[in-house]
């Protein structure tokens, strides 16, 4: 931990002089100007109606920091008397449902009012809902239950733009595709819905949401991939803010499809919602929270689960629960981006294996097989074995903060392996990262004794998706580096995957040819690379110019595969230098 701690004083000094610098710079302009330092925003602030809700919440509000647990939400603020008892609430945001008077009634006109169906009648029209609204500080947020709805509505938001300053971020929520156990689709048309928003009232943020049903008798489904990818190709090319809604009761397990829709802008967020009756827990949105940045949920959750999901959430010393395909950057340092911080460790024993679960926290890199009875086994650095089941039951009662890298080294092993993380996972006994690595055959890197790519990728697609995917070329294959045909072809042996893929890569090659690895991470925000080096591969000086080749490109999404002299050297010579 030499290096470590280096690379931490040498930061803490760094941090040290430029706070000290700043302070000084701070008190001699407060002095000048005769008032204290302020971190406040000014008397007077004007938000767009397109604005950040967090940023405008952290103003009026003293929101001290941008996190979406911290908004909170009214609903149904729809009639006369509910709206007053609204606005007279802490809440921040005003959620209401806005319909046409008389809706498929003779009596129907072309008026906007606040009910939810089946009411299709209101004392409050749109135009009085927002007068009232407006001589608060709450945010807007509405749901359009028709698309008859949407156009007078849109009509409206404009009219009152040009009487008054609206001042405030304004969401615009519809459900606008089939989803979870809906046989019919009742959604408002998205086409429709999307085109009026553009042409009507553009600046504003864009919940698109799907039609969903929950039934606690009967067997629920949960969001699909392919629900999530159709939603995607909708709005992809919308230059609004989105918050995706996502019914909390029935959404844990398809994070992995809406992280990857997150993935895809900063500009998108979710809002997880409950049903008036929906049994929510507090275990399910912890595990959203620990799997997201503060600030791409927000959760309009009803009480006491929303105050009792808060402090425990809000408690550092808790053990997270980790999905085992999520960033392990995010998992091991949310708050730094040098992925070089993260330390990985063999083992030669079960001994010193719950020894360094005891004391240590990184990446474990095991070597795995199969036994001949058919179980994957870990094979530990001075050959002896342990059944990969019991690696991974001390990985999950460890206190320490851990993640598994697996090498797979036959093909036999493949599936054995995955199917043990498949019945982890389902008894929610699998909650940490979780890398399932080969060298593959493929293109223009096809090799005798190494396993298909495609087989490789399609066997985690069906046995075990929920894992990072860490492909390697063979190593007969890098006697000139890495060439532009071994990554393009590995590029399109990945192409179309939802699921983080680090690429491993080797310090020796990438000494020879290393520029066309970087385009390894600019097709998508979802891949890494791994560089590894260790004494079957060369001194630390064969790997060295590798190592600081890929460094000089990118501290971001690169990650160290190093046994712990090899990378106490490395990180000595980046941080002195």
């Amino acid at each position: 931990m030499i290096a470590s701690k280096h690379c931490e004083v040498l930061r803490t000094a760094a941090g040290v002089g430029v706070f000290v610098a700043v302070c000084i710079a701070i008190t001699v302009v407060c002095l000048t100007v005769g008032r204290k330092p302020s971190t406040d925003f000014p008397d007077t602030v004007f938000f767009s109606t397109d604005d950040d809700m967090l940023d405008y919440l952290s103003y009026q509000y003293n929101i001290d920091k941008k996190d979406g647990l911290l908004a909170t939400w009214y609903h149904a603020a729809n009639k006369k008397s509910e709206l007053e008892k609204a606005l007279m609430s802490s809440s921040m945001v005003l959620e209401a449902d806005v319909n046409i008077e008389g809706l498929h009634t003779v009596n129907e006109t072309n008026i906007p009012v606040m009910a939810h169906p089946p009411d299709v009648y209101s004392d409050n029209t749109l135009d009085e809902w927002l007068g009232a609204v407006l001589g608060s500080k709450k945010g807007i947020k509405l749901d359009f239950k028709s698309i008859k709805a949407v156009a007078p509505s849109l009509d409206i938001l404009n009219k009152t733009s040009l009487k008054m300053k609206i001042n405030r971020p304004v969401w615009l929520n519809a459900d606008i595709l089939k989803g979870p156990n809906v046989n019919l689709n009742i959604a408002i048309n998205a086409t429709e819905f999307l085109r009026l928003v553009k042409e009507k009232y553009p600046k504003v943020t864009i919940s698109p949401g799907w039609m969903t049903l929950y039934v606690p008798q009967l067997p629920n489904n949960s969001y699909t991939l392919e629900m999530i990818k159709e939603m995607y190709d909708l709005i992809k090319d919308l230059p609004q803010r989105i918050s995706f809604p996502a019914r909390a009761v029935i959404a844990k397990s398809a994070w992995p499809y809406f992280r990857w829709l997150l993935q895809k802008s900063d500009r998108y967020s979710m809002t997880l919602w409950q049903g008036e009756k929906d049994p929510v827990t507090v275990e399910d949105l912890l595990y959203f929270r620990d799997n997201s940045q503060p600030e791409e949920i927000y959760y309009d959750i009803y009480e006491p689960t929303l105050s009792q999901f808060k402090e425990i959430a809000m408690n550092p010393k808790r053990k997270r629960m980790f999905y085992s395909g999520g960033s392990l950057q995010k998992f091991f340092h949310p708050d730094d981006s040098d992925a070089l911080l993260i330390e990985w460790y063999e083992v030669d024993s079960k001994v010193a294996l719950m020894r360094l679960l005891q004391n240590q926290n990184g990446m474990i890199a095991l070597d795995v097989d199969v036994h001949k009875d058919g179980n994957p086994l870990a094979y530990l650095s001075n050959s002896s074995t342990m059944a990969l089941e019991s690696c991974l039951d001390l990985l999950y009662t460890s206190s320490s903060v851990w993640g598994v890298f697996l090498k797979i080294k036959t093909k036999a092993a493949l599936t054995p392996t995955l199917r043990l993380l498949s019945g982890l996972y389902r008894s929610d006994l699998l909650l940490n990262p979780v890398w399932v690595s080969m060298d593959v055959s493929y293109g223009s890197f096809r090799s005798e004794g190494y396993i298909d790519g495609r087989q490789f990728i399609d066997t985690i697609i069906t046995d075990f998706p929920y894992v990072t995917i860490a492909p390697g070329w063979p190593r007969e294959v890098l006697n000139n580096g890495y060439t532009e045909s071994l990554i393009e072809d590995m590029l399109r042996l990945v192409d179309g995957l939802w699921q983080d893929v680090s690429f491993q890569l080797q310090a020796v090659a990438l000494s020879k040819a290393w520029k066309p690895a970087t385009k390894l991470l600019e097709v998508s925000p979802s891949y890494t690379i791994t560089v590894e080096h260790n004494p079957t591969q060369g001194e630390f000086k064969d790997g060295y110019s590798g190592l600081v080749d890929i460094r000089s490109h990118t501290e971001t999404s690169v990650y160290y595969k190093l046994p712990r002299d090899y990378r106490n050297e490395f990180m000595m010579s980046v941080y002195s230098s």
